[in-house]
């Protein structure tokens, strides 16, 4: 990759690809399958992984708060689980990227992520 620190730009693997792309290949490349590698691509290793390790930490939340609340503790794994579950299919797809699941995944993510706070406290 020519530019490590800063990327390629948000939403320009399509067109920075083709700077990798050689004859011997012959198939042309408009999604990485991967959304980990994609995002480090376009945006560069620092902005990549603030962008990983913000989900990551509310994901982390949601998993504390099925242990910290007593009730409705259902919500706080439905995100933590749905992260999982999208984490691991963004490894060889990019489903992440279709503007329906990332909504869902967002709602469901903040749904589980403010009830994973305890009202006791």
């Amino acid at each position: 990759m020519s530019n490590p620190l800063l990327g390629f730009g948000y939403d320009s693997y399509e067109n920075s690809f083709r700077l990798y792309n050689t004859r011997e290949i012959g198939i042309y490349y408009d999604k990485a399958h991967n959304t980990y590698l994609e995002n480090i691509f376009e945006l560069g290793f620092p902005a990549a992984l603030a962008l990983f390790l913000s989900i990551f930490l509310i994901a982390q939340k949601c998993l504390t708060g099925v242990w910290d609340r007593q009730r409705n503790w259902i919500y706080p794994a439905i995100g933590f689980s749905s992260s999982v579950l999208v984490a691991a299919h963004a490894i060889v797809d990019f489903s992440l990227q279709i503007p329906a699941v990332a909504v869902t995944y967002a709602a469901i993510l903040g749904a589980g992520f403010a009830q994973s706070f305890s009202s006791r406290k």
